[in-house]
């Protein structure tokens, strides 16, 4: 059985929907869903707050539940926990697809080459490797020279082979 991200497990036993829960606590859509499906770096202390409110609303022993279910002392904790187990079970894999040389355009990145050839698009591979989707852009785009630390310890976490020749070939297009 998969293990759920704790903060989606503890806001479902709160019974509550992720719009709902959204509306309730004035976070956007695109907020709830990087939360959910692991592409924050952290819970922030707003995140935090708003789910230790609806849990204590509800009844819900949220520190009990991080205790018994993920073995963690803390949201963020279990948070990260759940976010590398997730990347290691289902990245490897779609990773496989892609190795070097890993080869741009003039127009597309080796890095936004790479993100094609693995799971399609930016999205699916922010996702799959929980990394933030803005940082990615930036970086694909060559807006930035500096690897996101997001992506290198990502990849470093699955133990991706190529990682070393992937930043290469993407710093050698930059420049």
């Amino acid at each position: 059985m998969d293990v759920k991200n704790p903060y989606v497990r503890l806001r479902e036993l709160c019974g509550v929907s992720q719009k709902m829960f959204a509306n309730r606590h004035a976070f956007g859509k695109m907020t709830m869903v990087y939360l959910e499906s692991g592409m924050y770096t952290r819970v922030s202390d707003r995140q935090s707050i708003a789910l230790g409110k609806e849990c204590a609303e509800k009844g819900v022993d949220a520190r009990e539940v991080l205790r018994e279910e993920y073995d963690a002392a803390s949201l963020n904790e279990a948070y990260l926990a759940w976010r590398s187990e997730d990347r290691r079970l289902r990245a490897p894999s779609v990773l496989a697809k892609a190795t070097p040389p890993f080869v741009g355009s003039e127009d597309v990145s080796p890095v936004a080459q790479f993100v094609k050839d693995t799971t399609g698009s930016l999205q699916g591979f922010c996702k799959l490797l929980k990394v933030p989707s803005i940082t990615m852009t930036r970086y694909i785009r060559g807006e930035t020279v500096t690897v996101p630390d997001a992506l290198v310890s990502a990849l470093e976490d699955v133990k991706y082979p190529h990682t070393a020749a992937l930043i290469d070939a993407q710093a050698n297009w930059i420049s």
